[in-house]
């Protein structure tokens, strides 16, 4: 039994020791039957939530409303929730599976990982059909975010939608407006991430759920765009959105659209360099300047959106060479410039203001393009050379400046 069942197994034991049942149920059960890593475990059960609260340890009330709380155990956490019931008064396994999304998602197991289908729904499984329990139409008015989550499903596991359910998502898309955009971009960040990517954007574009999220809405080319890219070439989230938003944007518009769909200020501060750098390269190219503005791992980054947004290019793509080109640079970052701003108040007789970063800034750029080495007394010969050549036709402070 893997770890993750084995920690969870005592759970259960600990819930059924009390006269309840539990079962492990979801995706961790599909997950298991096909043999693909199990991260999360959800565990279904009489008992309520109260009642597991004063059973173990740790909890957390995460979703108590809705009869869930989390059991942290062993370093591990466990989303353990109440039989969901069809009817008021019937609270059982069977009732329960009969609410959960798609049939593939609601089969249980037992702590001796014995499986309970009793609705035969693991024939889906192996027909890898994305089915919605019973009446979709009902199941997508429950959550209209399981329409979303039924193209993210067939992303991660290459599963064909099912003809009813794909007529229900397109009678119930427009009430996915109502889902929260937090969710919402969840769900898209795992369609994208996912091996089978291709298939759950054209779901998504063809079954026109794009229509009713706000931020896709307009965006279906550059879906389509996204669809036919070989994203595994990716390895960061901030990359597939800088391939998605790679157009021509103003950097204002790019912060807006990111700010409003909730991305967290790190991620969009990465996804607008990521841009930025991908418009350089456009303007001039690989250069040392460009190599040392961004960094060691956001030139690879560079390297892999270059690789799959033109991969008909000739593209310095390749990871040791740009780890060989970055070892190479004569300096990689301000730290290692042999010159500071105490010296050049020495050397030029000038209070401490705004030239002082000028000058460091243009001799960084000096010493990037080699054109002259990073000595302290060589960088301030030559940025007097500079001086006094500027100061035959401008003043020392716009020369500076440039």
């Amino acid at each position: 039994m893997e770890p993750l069942f084995l920690i969870g197994s005592k759970v259960i034991q600990t819930i059924k020791q009390q006269g309840y049942e539990a079962y492990f149920v979801g995706g961790a059960v599909r997950d298991f039957l096909l043999q693909r890593p199990v991260h999360d475990i959800d565990i279904t059960t009489s008992a309520p939530v109260e009642l597991i609260e004063q059973l173990f340890e740790v909890t957390v009330p995460l979703g108590k409303e809705h009869g869930t709380v989390i059991v942290r155990m062993e370093e591990r956490s466990f989303e353990v929730t109440t039989f969901r019931s069809v009817s008021d008064g019937r609270n059982t396994l069977l009732e329960d599976l009969q609410k959960r999304d798609f049939t593939i998602n609601a089969m249980a197991m037992n702590e001796n990982m014995e499986l309970i289908d009793p609705y035969d729904f693991c024939r889906d499984l192996e027909n890898q059909l994305i089915r919605a329990v019973e009446n979709g139409t009902e199941r997508f008015v429950e959550d209209p975010l399981r329409m979303l989550r039924a193209c993210r499903f067939s992303s991660q596991l290459n599963f064909e939608i099912e003809k009813k359910t794909l007529d229900a998502i397109i009678e119930c898309r427009s009430l996915i407006e109502k889902a929260a955009v937090e969710r919402v971009i969840t769900e898209f960040d795992k369609l994208v991430k996912a091996r089978s990517y291709s298939r759950g954007l054209h779901y998504l574009l063809s079954l026109g759920l794009t229509q009713h999220l706000s931020f896709l809405k307009g965006k279906e080319q550059a879906l389509e765009d996204l669809a036919a890219m070989q994203l595994q070439n990716l390895c960061s989230l901030e990359e597939v959105w800088a391939a998605f938003l790679f157009v021509d944007q103003t950097e204002q518009e790019l912060l807006n659209y990111l700010k409003a769909v909730k991305k967290s200020k790190s991620f969009v501060q990465q996804v607008i360099r990521l841009l930025g750098a991908l418009n350089t390269y456009e303007n001039s190219g690989w250069s040392n300047e460009l190599l040392y503005e961004i960094g060691l791992e956001n030139s690879l980054k560079l390297g892999r959106l270059l690789f799959t947004l033109q991969p008909e290019e000739n593209h310095v793509h390749n990871e040791q060479a740009l780890i060989r080109w970055h070892n190479e640079l004569p300096i990689k970052s301000r730290r290692d410039l042999n010159l500071n701003g105490q010296l050049l108040v020495q050397s030029f007789q000038k209070e401490q203001g705004a030239w002082i970063e000028q000058l460091l800034v243009k001799a960084e750029k000096a010493v990037l393009a080699q054109t002259v080495a990073n000595d302290p007394k060589e960088l301030i010969a030559w940025l007097m050379k500079e001086r006094e050549f500027n100061d035959e036709g401008e003043a020392f402070g716009d020369a500076v400046r440039k």
